[in-house]
């Protein structure tokens, strides 16, 4: 580490040192070291203000029109920027379905779709009228918004939680670098990780974890209560937020790094002699807003029993455990290779599945050789150690840890990572490094001190030939993915910038560096769309609403997942569509011997095929059921009355044709059963 004072000072025109003077005067903290209200809620009110004009125009980065070039020619006049992601079909061909599903229905907490119905809550995380709605923010627009105002509003109201958490926090942290936090929390939001996984069950488990580390640290910073009490409120609120998720394998990774960092705190303040009962005392607000957050969670689940035991009973995902070592070199190269990100719309050896593979730009990881160095250096000057640093570094070591070395798997499933899979737990390295970066650069600020160039530059170096190593690597293995990130060496450059000018106490630099890599490579993921391409106003789903009021029916879609979207957004009752907990009624119709229930007990699409005689259930993939369907067999006979298709039927007897729609993909025909 170096001192910077013996640098020559850059002079400055007086206008721009007395805008320097005033910038300094605005966000000088408090005595605490805390940031004052204005610079805390500076980004995040430029937020609510940013909200407030996409909602109302009903912009969202939704993908719902990879429907309407099935149906409809020619340019969408809807589509802004960019096309439809068609490999996120958990967006558009699963929750934006089951949205226009519920709006259609009343946003009921059953939804009637499936005969016997579906609870709308569990996993399916819809929107519904009912108390637990107030815990799902990004959903209650439903309740008074028109469709295309509603979908926006889901659409954003996580991001934008997510750009204001990591802002508050790092500002907590540094509170005379609002830019800079701003431009770090904006482009964590751009990460490939989130843009590729753009849902609610990815985005609030890490709004939960910054608004618990901010909480955390106000309450070993601030004089006074009222301060911890607040963020505590909020923290309470976000853990029933994340709760109702459920989604484990995203949780899990979270909550460890945010113990890591109690931890950290913890030994901070234990080695600067504040004592046992003060260091305690400082977590009361924080656990009290847990323990209530966590009692409103344990009673809604336990309304929820049923739905949640036979959801973990199914044979997928059921209740999968993931060994301790399972990694392999291509998940290695896929989470490092943050440079390749725009190879993920290309499907080679980093993106066979695009979700799957994105990553992160781990900066802070990249950083953990400064941190060793400063711990070194402290040791010699007989200094403090920067604990909460070690924690978060070793926490990311635990993770790595667990990817890559085998043999440890009871102590891996005393701590839970064995419910997160191997790309799930990229989130918890996301975090665990984004938070190093502000802590270090609270560090250098402090201590007036530079990394040794030597050290910094070693550092950047190692990442910018880790991505020459990894192009090399896709240059003989899957060129294709080379060819589909042609801007693969910008991206590194920028990166390298990024860690070097932190390590060298030029944060400004790096935070620009971070914030164009992440935006250029990941902004145009998804598309920026005007409303939602609503099934509803399709001629043939008002024909199949038209005959369903006129006479109350049951549908079978045939097909791939046009028929299936159409019938679930026209609100009839059908034996399609996307399930959580499968439903035991339904089921009993279709196989009531039970024979297929390891192919049907599963959260997974129901897509229908023809065939012969009764039923057969079938899995191409894990999360997809195939059955066969005979109109002449005794299911269909007994309940279902009308089916439709998006390939002709032929030889079927018990089926006559109602009426035959073209569109873009070819035809759908509705048939009566006979």
């Amino acid at each position: 580490m170096r001192n910077p004072a013996s640098r020559s000072a850059l002079v400055l025109p007086q206008w721009a040192q007395n805008l320097r003077t005033r910038f300094d005067g605005w966000v000088d903290p408090r005595t605490s070291e805390l940031p004052r209200l204005r610079v805390l809620l500076a980004l995040p009110a430029l937020l609510v203000i940013a909200g407030v004009l996409l909602i109302g125009l009903s912009l969202n980065g939704s993908s719902s029109a990879a429907f309407r070039g099935l149906i409809e020619g020619g340019a969408d006049p809807d589509l802004l920027v960019g096309t439809p992601q068609m490999i996120r079909a958990d967006e558009w061909n699963v929750q934006t379905v089951w949205a226009i599903a519920q709006v259609e229905q009343g946003l009921p907490v059953v939804n009637e779709t499936f005969p016997g119905g579906m609870d709308a809550t569990v996993p399916q995380d819809l929107p519904r009228a009912d108390w637990s709605v107030a815990f799902r923010p990004h959903l209650l627009g439903f309740n008074f918004l028109d469709i295309d105002r509603a979908i926006a509003w889901k659409w954003w109201i996580p991001g934008l939680a997510l750009i204001a958490a990591a802002y508050c926090f790092m500002v907590t942290i540094m509170p005379r670098r609002p830019i800079t936090a701003a431009a770090l929390a904006i482009g964590f939001f751009f990460s490939p990780l989130f843009q590729w996984w753009f849902l609610a069950t990815t985005l609030w488990p890490a709004v939960w974890a910054l608004a618990v580390m901010t909480a955390l640290t106000w309450s070993f910073k601030s004089p006074t209560r009222k301060g911890a009490w607040v963020w505590a409120a909020i923290v309470g609120y976000l853990t029933v937020v994340m709760a109702m998720g459920i989604y484990v394998p995203y949780i899990q990774p979270v909550v460890l790094v945010v113990a890591f960092y109690a931890i950290g705190l913890i030994i901070t303040s234990l080695t600067s002699k504040a004592g046992v009962k003060f260091t305690a005392s400082r977590f009361v607000p924080v656990l009290t807003a847990g323990l209530a957050g966590s009692a409103v969670t344990v009673w809604w689940l336990y309304t929820k029993l049923d739905t949640v035991t036979a959801f973990f009973n199914t044979a997928y995902p059921g209740n999968r455990l993931t060994p301790a070592g399972a990694s392999d070199w291509i998940n290695l190269v896929s989470a490092i290779g943050s440079s390749f990100t725009q190879s993920l719309k290309a499907g080679g050896l980093l993106a066979q599945n695009s979700s799957e593979a994105a990553t992160v730009f781990f900066v802070g990881a990249f950083l953990i050789p400064v941190v060793i160095g400063i711990i070194v250096i402290q040791r010699k000057k007989r200094g403090p150690q920067p604990w909460t640093l070690i924690a978060l570094s070793s926490v990311i070591v635990v993770f790595v840890a667990f990817l890559y070395l085998p043999g440890w798997d009871a102590i891996a499933h005393l701590l839970l990572l064995d419910r997160t899979t191997e790309n799930r737990i990229r989130i918890g390295v996301a975090l665990a490094s984004l938070a190093i970066v502000p802590l270090l650069i609270k560090y250098l600020d402090d201590t007036r001190t530079r990394t040794h160039r030597a050290l910094a530059g070693g550092v950047a170096a190692a990442f910018l030939i880790s991505q020459v190593g990894i192009a090399a690597l896709l240059r003989y293995l899957s060129p294709g993915d080379l060819a589909a990130a042609p801007r693969w060496w910008i991206f590194a450059i920028l990166g390298a910038i990024a860690i070097y000018f932190i390590a060298r106490a030029r944060p400004s630099i790096a935070a620009a560096a971070f914030l164009i890599l992440t935006v250029l490579g990941s902004g145009t993921v998804n598309p920026l769309y005007r409303g939602v391409y609503d099934l509803r106003e399709t001629e043939v789903a008002q024909a199949i609403m038209q005959i369903d009021e006129a006479d109350d029916t049951t549908w079978v879609a045939v097909g791939d997942r046009l028929p299936t979207a159409l019938l679930l957004e026209s609100g009839v009752e059908a034996y399609n569509g996307f399930q959580g907990a499968p439903s035991e009624a339904m089921w009993d119709e279709i196989d009531p011997d039970g024979e297929y229930e390891y192919q049907w007990n599963r959260l997974a699409g129901i897509y229908w095929t023809p065939g012969d005689g009764d039923p057969v259930v079938d899995n191409p993939v894990a999360d997809r059921i195939w059955v066969t369907f005979d109109a002449c067999d005794e299911f269909a006979q007994d309940n279902v009355d009308y089916v439709l298709s998006d390939t002709p039927i032929e030889g079927d007897s018990c089926l006559v044709p109602v009426e035959t729609f073209d569109i873009a993909s070819g035809a759908l025909t509705i048939y009566q059963v006979q």
